[in-house]
């Protein structure tokens, strides 16, 4: 049987296909036609209007005109769907939609925490071997398993869809936080001396405020770890966060993650993420 919102459709002749509806887009197709299931039957001499409905090809109706079997169709609740994703920009256009959707949310598309990410944004990867026009791809961790969470058209498109989840606005959140104040004259000294040397102590959202830098409580000092040669890696023990991340910034892991969040900030449109300068 056909559906009830195509079974109101389904006409021959006589059928009342004009377009008093202003709003109604005709859906377009690749074929003979210019119409999406639309098509001319050389017997009948009339086009013929066919959807996949259920799994099968149902027959709601031949038409004089493809245009008067395309108003049929972009009636129905699946016609106006089709028109709707037809509407939907693409490509620069669609990229362009969502970064400004995002800036009417209020929200930030976060940047990538890999330096080697082809797209630029967290948990959007670009697969070119990917069918169709959707090869961004936004997979997130959820209870120890990675998690593909949608195709789309664009890198934006992608990053918006994450920025609108718990975990994008809690990454957005950490972004927009400002940088630890030094306490003590060596933290202070530690924050100009990376002024004079033209560094960047690299932040997070962690419980001392600066990347890979933790506190020892039995030694009642900062721990600056690193990762290397696939292990973690103690550098030093210092007195403040800030001399640790001075540390850190002398790297050259250091220097290419205060680069990165030198970009974040560009890209998020927040002020430099430098501690302010200091008397």
């Amino acid at each position: 049987s056909v559906p009830r919102s195509f079974a109101c459709m389904k006409r021959s002749r006589g059928a009342d296909t004009s377009m008093s509806d202003d709003s109604l887009v005709l859906v377009t197709a690749d074929n003979k036609s210019g119409f999406k299931n639309v098509t001319y039957d050389l017997q009948s001499r009339r086009y013929e209007l066919r959807v996949q409905v259920g799994g099968k090809r149902k027959h709601l109706g031949a038409f004089k005109t493809a245009r008067e079997a395309a108003v049929v169709y972009a009636r129905t609740a699946e016609g106006k769907a089709d028109a709707a994703a037809q509407q939907r920009p693409t490509g620069a256009d669609a990229a362009a939609h969502a970064v400004r959707a995002a800036e009417r949310e209020g929200l930030l598309l976060i940047p990538a925490d890999r330096k080697d990410s082809t797209t630029g944004y967290k948990n959007v990867t670009h697969n070119v071997e990917q069918s169709g026009v959707r090869k961004y791809k936004l997979q997130m961790q959820k209870k120890g398993k990675r998690l593909s969470c949608g195709l789309f058209g664009t890198a934006e498109e992608a990053a918006l869809a994450y920025a609108r989840t718990p975990e994008g606005r809690a990454d957005a959140e950490r972004l927009r936080r400002p940088a630890p104040v030094p306490r003590t004259a060596a933290a202070i000294e530690a924050v100009q001396q990376a002024e004079r040397e033209g560094l960047t102590l690299v932040l997070s959202a962690n419980a001392t405020g600066y990347k890979n830098v933790t506190v020892d409580q039995r030694k009642s000092k900062c721990q600056l770890q690193v990762r290397a040669a696939g292990r973690q890696q103690t550098i030093g023990l210092f007195d403040s966060p800030e001399e640790a991340a001075l540390a850190y910034a002398r790297t050259p892991q250091g220097r290419a993650d205060a680069e990165q969040q030198q970009r974040r900030s560009a890209a998020t449109s927040q002020p430099s993420s430098r501690p302010p300068s200091l008397p």
